[in-house]
């Protein structure tokens, strides 16, 4: 017989437990395993943790990553453009800050050196193969370790019983196909899932074939850097996923694990059409053909032992490889004091990314029960191994001086590096005074280290980074009753230098030089609040107060010549604080609504000045239906979002506030197939997402988001 993991039991519970629509059956029970790293009623968690179902996905047409946290308040996925999706925004946390995991196995940190030639970003997820999304919303490296600053976004890949509707020897065959005007974008999935005796097998393939994201209105389709529609592109995404698993006996399950994405984005750099970079030398003719791709390879081992021990084992082994390949291919005339220095020469500034990583973790699960009381005991350790490696090369197609064709090694800013990371852990959720009050505790310890490497494109030698880190989370939540369960929680995270803050080096326009010697980034974290259901509600209500020290960010130190000399050092301090609320109500007829509503407020300690992360008041209301039968339903989220005309730098444009109206439906003519269509931004608002503008000083329409648009897909399994 199958037996399902924890991670399987808690997603699923997830995912039935969002569909809110008032039957006699309905309850508001969710289990969530982010805040823990186990399975636990939402209510007995002594922090906000945020969920999206696979039916959330669903419902709200979800068909890219940057869209699937869209109504979570005080959450963001930020990026889109050439470089999508560029990480996760978490209370004003974001990029490295924020831990991002896919089936327990950490995603590599974002890499951004600066230039527009290149980015490597966390976005080489596919969302059909999605069965939830996990937010921990606060400092979580007592569980999960570095770069948990912020918070962690957890990831879970379907499984099997996500797909089969049985206990019993089954086959199961899906597509789901669909077309988002947004990016003239077509997409399809192919889902196959089995169980046959013991084996259970789940293989998924994805393909899209579509275009640039819109602007607003699309702009003024013009050459240059007035150009306000986006820059034309082709894209096209290929994503495979394959399970397969073993129930040797009731102790016993292993599992294998293959997933690969790929994605490619062509496009003509029109806005860039005649730029000068300096009097006298014009960019013409630039386009870029952008390759990311993501390669994993798992296998896992679920035992459940019953010892003195522990009651259950979980362990994994994982490698991953992620790579980013740029081609920017421009045209170049030069002209100094009357005289041509070079005439139409053709470049490739090629530019390559990867990170290859070796993971283990290890979790103990044990249950200790005593007089009134027991405690879920959680213990294990993990261990990350990446070689991060970077190969820039500049190849003349044309030299523009009569010289043949040539290629050289650009510089790269960085060195090729590895990291090692391992930690322990140890928790105690404890349950007191038959089970109103629920005491949590725990603490890990973390080594980590960074050893570079000189290459071709970096010259420059470094000291490797050694150091180490111990943080701690203790929370409480009391059940009064139902309807009122407050909490509070004292937590801690770090982030380890990444190979960008310690050894980045430049020298053109200023000198930047690398600080192997930085110290971690640390948090503390104080949050309170208090959750309640009903029949026919629940809600949550939030405040928090994080402080920031060791922040790591850039220094002027001297002087040489006209330059400046600049390092990257730990000086800054940060506070960030704030609330968020959320509920549900059911009403008649299989009428709902959902509120929520998110507020925070940052500032660097040192300067007095707002932090430019920190997003602005958001609040989205939500107005559902399903009928009875679940054939037939609608959705409407009405977002608001205030301005934000605070920022570091006083000349930095306002974000003007905005409205969005977004209204989605479905149809299930027969059980198995499901018809859905949206439109997305009914209104036709005009706006900027406020990131979008961090740093400028204008608004441009090249900027805008994308006006009215809709999509349609249907979904069919047999």
């Amino acid at each position: 017989m199958y037996k399902k993991t924890s991670l399987a039991l808690a997603i699923s519970a997830v995912c039935a437990s969002s569909a809110v629509f008032a039957e006699e059956t309905f309850t508001f029970d969710e289990v969530v395993v982010s805040a823990t790293r186990t399975e636990q009623n939402k209510s007995d968690v002594s922090s906000s943790v945020a969920t999206v179902s696979r039916e959330d996905l669903d419902a709200e047409m979800n068909s890219n990553l940057k869209d699937t946290l869209k109504y979570t308040p005080g959450v963001q996925a930020q990026g889109s453009g050439r470089f999508g999706v560029s990480g996760f925004n978490i209370r004003g946390m974001e990029d490295s800050r924020v831990k991002v995991m896919v089936d327990g196995v950490q995603q590599p940190v974002p890499y951004n050196p600066g230039a527009s030639q290149q980015r490597k970003y966390q976005n080489t997820i596919e969302t059909d193969t999605l069965a939830g999304i996990e937010v921990n919303k606060g400092p979580s490296s007592s569980l999960y370790g570095s770069d948990a600053l912020g918070g962690v976004v957890l990831m879970r890949t379907k499984n099997p019983e996500d797909v089969l509707v049985t206990d019993g020897d089954e086959h199961r065959f899906g597509i789901k196909s669909g077309y988002s005007s947004v990016n003239s974008e077509f997409k399809n999935t192919a889902t196959w899932a089995m169980r046959k005796g013991k084996w259970e097998t789940i293989a998924m393939f994805t393909y899209a074939d579509g275009s640039e994201y819109q602007t607003h209105g699309d702009g003024a389709d013009i050459l240059g850097p007035d150009r306000g529609a986006a820059d034309p592109a082709d894209t096209q995404l290929y994503n495979g996923l394959a399970k397969v698993f073993y129930q040797a006996n009731d102790n016993h399950r292993l599992g294998v694990t293959f997933e690969y994405f790929d994605y490619q984005y062509d496009s003509f750099l029109a806005s860039e059409e005649g730029y000068e970079i300096m009097p006298g030398f014009m960019y013409t003719d630039s386009s870029v053909e952008d390759h990311n791709k993501r390669m994993r390879i798992g296998f896992e081992h679920e035992w459940v032992m019953n010892t003195l021990m522990a009651d259950d084992l979980a362990w994994k082994i994982s490698y991953q490889t992620t790579e980013s390949e740029s081609n920017n291919y421009d045209t170049t005339n030069w002209v100094s004091n009357g005289f041509p220095i070079y005439t139409d020469r053709i470049r490739n500034r090629q530019r390559i990314a990867q990170d290859d990583s070796y993971q283990f973790d290890m979790q103990f699960n044990k249950l200790i029960m005593a007089d009134g009381h027991y405690h879920e005991l959680t213990y294990g350790g993990s261990f990350l191994y990446n070689d991060f490696a970077l190969e820039n090369t500049d190849h003349f197609i044309q030299s523009g001086t009569g010289a043949p064709p040539s290629s050289s090694p650009g510089s790269t800013g960085l060195p090729n590096a590895t990291v090692q990371q391992w930690g322990v852990f140890v928790q105690d959720q404890a349950f007191l005074m038959e089970e109103k009050l629920v005491l949590s505790a725990g603490l890990r310890y973390d080594s980590f280290s960074t050893d570079p490497e000189t290459t071709d494109g970096y010259g420059v030698e470094h000291e490797s980074n050694d150091n180490d880190a111990v943080t701690g989370r203790i929370g409480a939540v009391y059940h009064v009753a139902n309807w009122l369960s407050p909490y509070a929680q004292i937590s801690q995270g770090f982030k380890a230098p990444t190979v960008y803050d310690l050894y980045y080096s430049y020298s053109e326009g200023a000198i930047f030089m690398g600080n192997p010697n930085l110290e971690a980034e640390t948090s503390l974290s104080y949050e309170v609040g208090f959750r309640g259901k009903g029949k026919i509600y629940q809600y949550e209500v939030s405040a928090f107060y994080n402080q920031y020290d060791d922040f790591i960010t850039s220094k002027v130190i001297g002087q040489a010549g006209d330059k400046d000399i600049i390092t990257m050092v730990n000086i800054d301090e940060a506070k960030i604080y704030g609330a968020e609320a959320a509920g549900t109500i059911l009403g008649p007829q299989g009428m709902y609504t959902k509120l929520s509503i998110a507020y925070a407020y940052g500032e660097d300690v040192n300067t007095g000045r707002e932090l430019d992360s920190v997003a602005p008041l958001t609040g989205v209301v939500g107005l559902g239906y399903d009928n009875e039968n679940k054939t037939l339903g609608a959705l409407v989220n009405y977002t608001m979002v205030a301005s934000k005309d605070s920022w570091t730098e006083d000349d930095n444009v306002e974000a003007p506030s905005y409205s969005l109206l977004d209204v989605t439906a479905y149809y299930r003519p027969v059980q198995d197939l499901t018809l859905r269509a949206g439109l997305f931004n009914a209104l036709d608002e005009k706006y900027w997402l406020y990131e979008d503008l961090s740093g400028k000083n204008e608004r441009t329409d090249f900027d805008t988001q994308a006006g009215r648009n809709w999509g349609v897909n249907a979904e069919y399994f047999f």
